[in-house]
């Protein structure tokens, strides 16, 4: 639909049919880019005649142009020559060359089923070469692992033990000589999996601490405005601990007024070691 979409999109005169520079300028809309003349050649050679290139013409074309020869070459290998891998077929491709292990008929029918648009061919659990191609640019064929998008590690050892998502001059919008400095910074950080933030704190008016970067023409945030955020969203997408990297540099007073706000506002949430 897509297709037929940016084809219409390109039919000037709205006949169905494309002239050469037409078919030429969809190409160049669709990222299929001609350096060689090869694509302007096959198009000429398409339009001899009417010098106009219909619908499934253009669709013969494209399939043409945009199929890799590399997976067509992988498909027979594993089909025995047809057009199509049946389920044992892609489970075997699977096994030997994905290193898929214990590959059962159950998964490559849900691969089946995801990826080939042919309804004839899905319903004889087939997969085609466009099913062949989506599956492998979908993410049944990532190779990242998909057991890892979720917690996979032992995640009961010291903290020394493992990389930690950190954010620095979290308050930061911008740059770091005049952006803006933000709370939300501090919430959307922490919702998107930083463990470890960073506050750069100073001496503010009327015995507020603030938060910004030093010596710079950065705006400030109070310090007790960002503790508030860390409370309220610190553990909304995330269980495990945060970090909070307190830069320093308040006098005593004020480091009076920041240890009473992280411990009245964070309260419980606050690992407070014993005094030895």
């Amino acid at each position: 639909q897509w297709l037929l979409e940016c084809f219409s999109q390109v039919d000037a005169d709205r006949d169905g049919r494309l002239t050469c520079p037409e078919a030429l300028l969809l190409f160049d809309r669709l990222n299929i880019y001609d350096t060689s003349g090869k694509i302007h050649d096959m198009v000429q050679r398409a339009v001899e005649g009417s010098g106009l290139l219909d619908w499934e013409g253009f669709l013969s074309l494209y399939r043409t142009i945009s199929t890799r020869q590399d997976l067509v070459v992988l498909l027979k290998k594993y089909s025995e020559g047809k057009d199509f891998l049946t389920a044992a077929e892609l489970a075997q491709f699977l096994e030997k060359e994905q290193k898929v292990e214990d590959c059962g008929r159950d998964q490559c029918q849900d691969i089946i089923a995801h990826c080939e648009p042919r309804e004839d061919y899905m319903l004889n659990g087939w997969l085609g070469l466009d099913g062949f191609t989506n599956y492998l640019l979908s993410h049944h064929g990532d190779v990242f692992d998909s057991s890892h998008h979720a917690v996979h590690q032992d995640m009961t050892l010291p903290l020394s033990h493992y990389y930690i998502a950190t954010s620095h001059n979290t308050y930061l919008q911008g740059d770091q000589l005049l952006s803006e400095s933000s709370v939300d910074m501090y919430a959307w950080v922490l919702q998107s999996g930083c463990r470890c933030v960073e506050l750069d704190c100073w001496d503010g008016p009327e015995g507020e601490p603030i938060v910004y970067h030093g010596y710079t023409l950065t705006s400030r945030v109070y310090f007790r405005d960002v503790i508030d955020v860390i409370d309220r969203y610190a553990f909304i997408n995330n269980s495990y601990p945060v970090i909070l990297c307190l830069e320093n540099h308040c006098s005593l007073d004020q480091q009076r007024k920041m240890a009473l706000y992280l411990t009245q506002i964070l309260a419980g949430k606050l690992e407070v070691p014993p005094l030895s």
